[in-house]
């Protein structure tokens, strides 16, 4: 690996979804945005279901993935979480079904759906956010 780049890993139940070296990684914490370059200090979050940017060489690049943890050490930004996709990997027409249940049942106000139902309606928002990228 070249000394100016960090590692990028995203692991699931499933194996590894991606693993790279990069320029940059960009995540969504808990706590907000978070930018990794090389040499960054260790660190690790909780992250909410989003869209990581990564950068190669100067071109952008995403990938989905539902929460779970990012840890950096070692020149290394390891995600794990329950699923990771692409843009190809995405079916959007049924995350927009996803978000119109989850709204659904916000509507309905069972308050022992409502973390399942705002955790869905996150994950859909998130998985539609990719269209913004998807090129195919």
């Amino acid at each position: 690996m070249a000394e100016n780049k960090i590692h990028l890993d995203v692991v699931t139940p499933r194996g590894v979804a991606l693993n790279v070296d990069c320029d940059l990684v960009v995540v969504s914490s808990t706590n907000g945005e978070m930018g990794f370059m090389a040499n960054h200090a260790p660190t690790l979050a909780a992250l909410i279901p989003q869209v990581v940017r990564y950068t190669i060489d100067g071109q952008e690049k995403v990938i989905f993935v539902s929460g779970g943890f990012v840890e950096v050490n070692n020149n290394t930004v390891s995600i794990m979480a329950l699923a990771a996709e692409t843009s190809s990997e995405i079916d959007f027409k049924r995350a927009e079904e996803a978000k119109a249940r989850a709204i659904a049942q916000l509507k309905e106000g069972e308050h022992s759906d409502r973390v399942r139902a705002e955790a869905a309606l996150a994950r859909a928002n998130a998985r539609l956010k990719m269209s913004e990228y998807h090129h195919g």
